[in-house]
């Protein structure tokens, strides 16, 4: 395919149950998983705004964060402050949230693969 811009900017309010909007830019579309992912994109949380607690059933996902601060609520419910250059990894059945906690967007890049 080559090079490309972002496909789509997906804004979705409360991701599992958390706090205000979600900036989505998705950069592939399922289709060009071939059937093993459902999605790679960059996403952005506004000061103050969250990803709430969630599960990926026979999922995995990985975050890299690349600007901002929050924290990252591990799998096993420990919060972990995060930062440019950390990856949080989520495997199957597996949750997990995030919060913005600085005074920046944060700002990371999240990959969800199907696990069979």
């Amino acid at each position: 395919m080559g090079v490309r811009k972002t496909l789509s900017i997906e804004e979705i309010d409360r991701i599992g149950g958390g706090v205000g909007v979600t900036e989505l830019h998705h950069l592939m579309s399922k289709d060009e998983f071939y059937g093993t992912g459902k999605m790679f994109a960059k996403v952005v949380l506004h000061p103050g705004n969250t990803i709430g607690w969630h599960e990926h059933i026979d999922e995995v996902e990985y975050y890299y964060i690349l600007s901002g601060e929050g924290d990252f609520t591990n799998p096993d419910k420990t919060v972990s402050h995060v930062g440019p250059g950390d990856f949080c990894t989520m495997n199957p059945n597996q949750g997990h949230a995030i919060a913005n906690t600085g005074k920046e967007d944060l700002v990371f890049m999240a990959l969800i693969l199907y696990v069979k």
